[in-house]
């Protein structure tokens, strides 16, 4: 029968109970026993011996295997190989903007390892929730070496812009079964042999009704290739080949010159001739990217005069990678021991000013050199363009220097790589400089406790009264993958629209750009160029031919550089010119190319060059008035729409257990970015 008890008898048990422990406390030994007895309990782990047997079989099993683990949530993204920690942020802030922040570790986190040792060969991750970063995200897994170890890890809202295409590429790429169906707030994370298995793969939804998902913890033991197991292929026994192949064992993202069936050959000599009146050397500024090093000198090496003219790498900070790479292409190095911090732009201007500083130091004859950036495409004849603009510099002590890239400068409607301009803008993206240059420049380069970018600096503080040589058609494009400096929005609204000159061989006349001979030239081209009233929207009305007729002359409201009026922003932006940037100009006349035409946007009354009376103004000069700006604006909108497309998938209700099996109850919505979400 079983034991049973009325409610009196079990009151009466309690109070004897209470009056027993009232009158007989427990003494501290009993007290410690009973701590004891609950830890003995709790079943502490680090405390059980471990059997002969079973501590062999987990010595093997070690040995056998490289155990992966990931983590990944709103706040935390950490990857461990063989327990040692390789990617850990927690809770990072990160600003995108003047006046914007996000947490850092957002994006898809992407780590590598040597398939044997397990030792790191490659962290990196893209902010995929920006455009541009996806095809970043895709050019370096394309770049990995078969049979490398990988690991990717991805917090809640990594999808924004994986298109459809590069979706369909890493579920081919992974033989994936989730990563096409992750939605917004929701973790995934990978572990896979390139071109090999998918070892694991885990995702964890969320709740139609929450914000986010639950953290997502990954385990897997990747099976480890056998210390001295033969390779896929031999490099060969030259000890040039062994050092690329130990090289190719230690790094990854090379591509194909680790490709060990088909290396590619990266020489100098390989480069087509040019008659050259001096070397010029390139020094590239770098600090982790080799393998974008090694892209510049393919470019480089594959161009005319690319076998004379010497390259100098500038490393900020010693990295043995960029060491090897050097030593491997036979360039020198210098390595930088920055006393600033990393992630400000102070550490920034101290690079650039070093590199600039040990490029003459290292190349003593040399009385010019190049900066290049190391995220930089090369036009085919770049190394032509500074040899026939060097001559400027040597004639024109009003010329600052001379730059390959040109803010205003977009596709379809600049087309003239013969034409150059003087402007008031920065140096960037490859540009040239002489030895007096550095001489003067470089005791008054910002110092340390200044806040500021170099480049903003020198504008304001030591080049005024003098000019940069631009072309209309940049002989550089940035190629970035949405980071702190250039964000996603800005790379694919902006730099992705710019044109980047393809011609091999293009003779330029500099004759016309000594300060002198430039007035006379524009003297002329003012005096004889079609002046355009703006009578209507220039966005709803074409006042300028698609083909090439001649110069065109506006006159546009602006007192300063600041355009307070936006009369300069309302043309601009449906010229196709950069309305963001307003620096592009000489004395406040801005030159546009339009489809081989030349466009002279003159500030009135700003401009050297307005020579019309006040009681003109309203006859002859543009002034943006009422709802002129919104015109613009939603013109820029159609722009930005067709090369920004979010997609945003959102988990909803399922309509049946087997669609939320299937993770398929999915709801994909094209979102439309606007102009002022980029406008920074």
């Amino acid at each position: 029968m079983p034991l049973t008890r009325s409610r009196p008898a079990l009151a009466t048990l309690c109070l004897l109970s209470c009056l027993l422990v009232l009158c007989c406390p427990p003494t501290e030994g009993d007290a410690l026993d009973d701590v004891y007895q609950q830890w003995l309990h709790s079943g502490d782990k680090s405390m059980r011996a471990m059997g002969e047997e079973d501590l062999r079989r987990r010595q093997e099993l070690a040995s056998s295997t490289i155990n992966v683990e990931v983590l990944v949530d709103s706040l935390t993204a950490e990857i461990k190989i063989d327990g040692r920690q390789v990617v850990h942020q927690h809770n990072v802030t990160v600003q995108i903007g003047p006046h914007e922040f996000t947490s850092g570790h957002r994006g898809v986190h992407i780590v590598t390892a040597h398939p044997g040792s397990g030792a790191t060969t490659l962290v990196t991750y893209y902010r995929t929730w920006q455009p541009r970063a996806a095809k970043g995200l895709v050019h370096t897994l394309t770049s990995l070496q078969p049979g490398s170890l990988l690991v990717l890890a991805a917090p809640g809202d990594w999808r924004l812009f994986l298109d459809e295409r590069t979706s369909e590429f890493l579920s081919v790429y992974l033989r994936g079964w989730w990563v096409d169906v992750v939605c917004l707030g929701e973790m995934w994370a990978a572990v896979a042999t390139v071109g090999g298995r998918l070892w694991a793969e885990a995702a964890v939804t969320r709740n139609y009704k929450s914000s986010a998902a639950s953290p997502l913890r990954l385990t897997a033991d990747v099976p480890r290739r056998p210390q001295g197991a033969p390779r896929e292929c031999e490099w060969g026994n030259e000890p040039e080949q062994r050092a690329r192949a130990e090289f190719c064992q230690t790094y990854e993202g090379y591509g194909d010159w680790c490709n060990c069936h088909r290396p590619l050959t990266l020489s100098p000599h390989n480069a087509p001739s040019l008659v050259m009146k001096e070397q010029i050397p390139i020094v590239i500024v770098t600090s982790r990217r080799q393998y974008k090093v090694l892209r510049l000198l393919r470019q480089l090496w594959s161009q005319a005069g690319g076998g004379n003219t010497p390259v100098l790498l500038s490393v900020d900070g010693f990295q043995q990678e960029a060491a090897d790479f050097a030593h491997l292409v036979g360039l020198p190095a210098v390595f930088h021991h920055n006393p600033a911090p990393p992630g400000y732009n102070v550490r920034i201007n101290e690079h650039i000013k070093f590199s600039i500083f040990h490029a003459f130091n290292t190349f003593p004859h040399a009385d010019k050199i190049i900066v290049l950036e190391d995220d930089l495409i090369l036009s085919p004849d770049f190394i032509s363009y500074f040899h026939q603009t060097a001559p400027l510099l040597d004639a024109d002590d009003s010329i600052f220097c001379v730059n390959a890239f040109n803010y205003n400068s977009f596709r379809p409607s600049a087309v003239d790589a013969t034409r150059l301009y003087r402007e008031g803008v920065l140096p960037a993206y490859g540009w040239m400089v002489t030895r007096r240059w550095a001489t003067q420049v470089l005791p008054q380069w910002p110092k340390r406790s200044h806040e500021v970018d170099w480049d903003w600096y020198l504008r304001a503080m030591v080049q005024p009264g003098r000019d940069i040589i631009t072309p209309e058609v940049p002989r550089t494009m940035h190629d970035g993958s949405g980071g702190v400096h250039v964000t996603g929005w800005e790379q694919g609204g902006y730099f992705d629209r710019r044109p980047l000159n393809q011609l091999t061989h293009v003779t330029l006349n500099i004759s016309y750009l000594t300060s002198e001979a430039y007035e006379s030239f524009l003297q002329h081209e003012l005096r004889t160029a079609t002046l355009l009233l703006i009578r209507e929207h220039p966005c709803t009305k074409e006042y300028i031919p698609k083909y090439k007729v001649g110069s065109f002359l506006i006159y546009y409201y602006g007192e300063t550089e600041k355009d307070d009026h936006l009369s300069y922003f309302t043309l601009v932006g449906c010229l196709g010119g950069y309305e963001r940037g307003r620096m592009e100009h000489h004395h406040l006349m801005h030159t546009l190319g339009y489809y081989g035409n030349a466009v002279y946007l003159v500030a009135c009354p700003g401009s050297l060059y307005c020579t019309i009376p006040k009681e003109d103004y309203g006859r002859l000069v543009y002034q943006a008035k009422g709802n002129d700006t919104l015109i613009t604006q939603l013109h820029m909108d159609k722009i930005i729409q067709k090369v920004l497309k979010p997609t945003l998938l959102t988990r909803v209700p399922p309509l049946s257990p087997e669609e939320e099996f299937h993770m398929e109850n999915i709801m994909i919505m094209k979102m439309t970015p606007t102009y002022r979400q980029i406008k920074t």
